[in-house]
């Protein structure tokens, strides 16, 4: 990513460089965030559901992750901002630009993390018949 120098670009038209770095660092920071959210969701949260672990426990679980994909989608946000302020539609600005796309690709990801916890039926299905696991019900 080659940077013009100093002496051939105004200062109205060079990006700064502290708000591209800001954008990319947040953006790969909550895309991580995202994407771990993602996997403790699709693998830990189907065990917790129908095993035998207090109700309790796997609520607190499952809010948890949701507030992860708000924050992430928050993060996300944040990154297209600093990336567009730090020159991301400049000539000059790669590194804006990347930290504004790679926070662009976040917000994708955790909205669709965001709907899942939103439209899942949470713990209801998992825990029938007087509270009781499912795990139990269908042992008897």
């Amino acid at each position: 990513m080659t940077e013009p120098d100093s002496a051939s670009v105004s200062p109205e038209e060079r990006p700064s460089r502290a708000l591209a770095v800001g954008a990319v660092s947040v953006a790969a920071v909550s895309f991580a965030l995202a994407v771990l959210t993602w996997l403790a969701w699709l693998l830990v949260r189907p065990r917790l559901l129908v095993s035998g672990v207090y109700p309790l426990v796997a609520e607190v679980f499952v809010l948890v992750l949701g507030a992860l994909w708000f924050l992430a989608l928050l993060a996300g946000v944040l990154a297209v901002v600093l990336g567009r302020l730090g020159g991301g539609k400049r000539p000059a600005g790669d590194l804006a630009r990347t930290g504004s796309l790679l926070g662009g690709l976040t917000v994708v990801v955790a909205l669709a993390g965001t709907i899942a916890f939103t439209v899942s039926p949470g713990l209801l299905p998992a825990y029938g018949d007087g509270g009781r696991p499912l795990n139990s019900i269908l042992t008897r």
